[in-house]
């Protein structure tokens, strides 16, 4: 059981003011489209007004109060909410990197020193919309078109 604990607490994810509060905003909508309601049929349940509402949707939250307003009338707890947009942005770590950082943490700092150094001299990872392609080395290849052939010996026709 403690070993389970442990693999879920290590996590990565990182949410922003701006992010999380359009993902509230994004949630609480989910919420009132999935009732069937319209923007007014959350005033009318006691939450914000329309344009509030509409607002929040928007991820323009204005306050907290007007946050739990809004929930409240969709009956949530703003916490479950805020919660459940915090749950969703986390990426669990591959067991390696759990490991990792198991190690690390009960390590001792020349132990801490020798993991961050490895880290160091890893590669890079390719970024999710593709490697990046460096550009040609040498001299040779600044000097070239990349739409032809170098210049002096560009093919005539015949």
């Amino acid at each position: 059981m403690a070993e389970t604990l442990e693999e879920i607490s290590y996590t990565v994810g990182a949410v922003d003011l701006e992010d999380m509060l359009r993902g509230v905003g994004e949630h609480l909508q989910r919420s009132r489209l999935s009732r069937k309601w319209k923007v007014t049929d959350v005033e009318h349940a006691g939450g914000p007004s329309y344009k509030t509402v509409q607002a929040i949707e928007n991820g323009e939250a204005g306050h907290i109060e007007s946050l739990d307003k809004c929930a409240k009338a969709l009956q949530l707890s703003i916490v479950d909410v805020m919660y459940a947009v915090l749950a969703s942005r986390e990426t669990p770590l591959s067991p390696e990197a759990a490991q990792l950082v198991r190690q690390f943490n009960e390590t001792t700092i020349a132990g801490r020193t020798a993991l961050l150094a490895m880290a160091n001299a890893l590669p890079a990872a390719a970024s999710p919309r593709g490697p990046r392609l460096a550009p040609p080395a040498g001299p040779r290849a600044s000097s070239r078109s990349r739409l032809g052939p170098p210049a002096g010996k560009r093919r005539t026709e015949e």
